[in-house]
């Protein structure tokens, strides 16, 4: 299946809303785990554009497999990413805000999933609109305690979603000072986790024209999952 084998998994397993959840914050008290999530928040959302480069494992306890990818992930806001891999090589997941396209060959050659972006519908991993967006109205937020990654302390965010969004809880590894992200986990209702790396990101950087477009290749089938499901 597509969400054992790459970063698809953060793009296909359960609604999740991608849209933003409203302006309105929830006030938090300085020092505290709620006030260094809306410290990363405002790092970037504020932002504008991201570029990171990633590693991923991907751990299914039903198979006891584990699974590696890596590449690069950009964003220009809520809701508009592209997942570019480079293991394996020419994967890509594609939002332009409104049609998520999953395009996997090396996992299902052939084809192209094509789904609608929004509340109640299939969505990606959107470090701006999941994470970053109004956070401490979305999960109840605990300290997981610190943790040294790579020779950097980093502080452990836990977050657990007020209500039902395809996963049970994410883990954000931070740099207590500055609220950078360094890793994020994420457990699955299915019981999938996914591990990401981050190597670095950058903020308010230039993305190629098109960045966020898909065109279907040549011979591609395109997949409507819910039109499947609707029998048309």
């Amino acid at each position: 299946m597509l969400i054992h084998r790459t970063l698809c998994v953060i793009a296909m397993v359960a609604p999740m809303a991608l849209v933003a959840q409203g302006s309105r914050t929830t006030a938090v008290r300085p020092g505290s785990v709620e006030g260094l999530l809306q410290r990363s928040a405002s790092l970037y959302s504020g932002a504008g554009t991201l570029r990171a480069e990633f590693t991923q494992r991907v751990r299914n306890p039903i198979t006891s497999s584990e699974t590696p990818s890596a590449g690069t992930y950009l964003q220009r806001g809520a809701g508009v990413f592209a997942v570019n891999f480079s293991q394996p090589a020419g994967d890509r997941i594609v939002s332009d805000g409104r049609t998520l396209w999953v395009f996997v060959p090396s996992a299902a050659p052939g084809q192209v999933l094509r789904m609608p972006v929004g509340a109640n519908a299939p969505g990606g991993v959107d470090l701006v609109g999941q994470f970053f967006t109004s956070p401490t109205r979305k999960y109840t937020v605990t300290d997981g305690g610190s943790e040294t990654v790579a020779g950097t302390a980093l502080r452990k965010l836990v977050l657990v979603p007020r209500e039902s969004m395809g996963l049970t809880r994410a883990v954000l590894w931070v740099v207590p000072t500055s609220g950078a992200l360094k890793k994020l986990e994420v457990t699955e209702t299915s019981g999938v986790v996914r591990a990401l790396t981050f190597s670095r990101i950058d903020r308010g950087v230039a993305v190629p024209a098109g960045a966020f477009t898909f065109t279907v290749p040549r011979g591609i089938t395109v997949v409507d999952p819910a039109a499947l499901s609707r029998g048309t």
